[in-house]
């Protein structure tokens, strides 16, 4: 009986001694944004792998009073990453209200820079040691 429990027993160590819940190595990513000194409310941010990065990761995150967060089972592996962030606004007079919910509408707009949104040119690099922080004034 011992013969079996004990070798049994260390394949069980072995094998939860070694899982990790993370085995990719993604990291936590935070920061701030702002647009024209003020906080950010409601816009996102993402962040998508540049070069030949084997271990491809991509995440993002809502922003809310200016601030963004991603925990590590969503975060980034190191490497580069091209950001983009999107702070969509309501077009003034566009909205349409009616009874009818399907007459009713709205119109929003991009207020992000271009050279933050859709042709961004933002780049990080995310790192295997150090608390990974990236803020962004536009």
């Amino acid at each position: 009986m011992y013969k079996i429990f004990i070798p049994v027993c260390l394949c069980l160590v072995f094998v939860c001694g070694c899982s990790s819940s993370n085995p990719q190595g993604r990291l936590a990513i935070e920061g701030e944004v702002t647009i024209g000194g003020k906080p950010v409310n409601g816009g996102s941010i993402e962040f998508e792998p540049v070069g030949s990065q084997t271990e491809r990761t991509q995440s993002g995150s809502t922003i809310t009073n200016g601030k963004y967060s991603i925990p590590a089972q969503q975060g980034l592996v190191a490497g580069d990453y091209k950001v983009r962030i999107t702070v969509m606004e309501e077009v003034p007079g566009s909205r349409v209200d009616d009874p009818d919910p399907m007459k009713s509408k709205v119109e929003y707009r991009d207020i992000a820079p271009s050279n933050f949104g859709s042709a961004s040119e933002q780049e990080v690099t995310v790192t295997k040691s150090g608390k990974q922080v990236f803020n962004f004034a536009m």
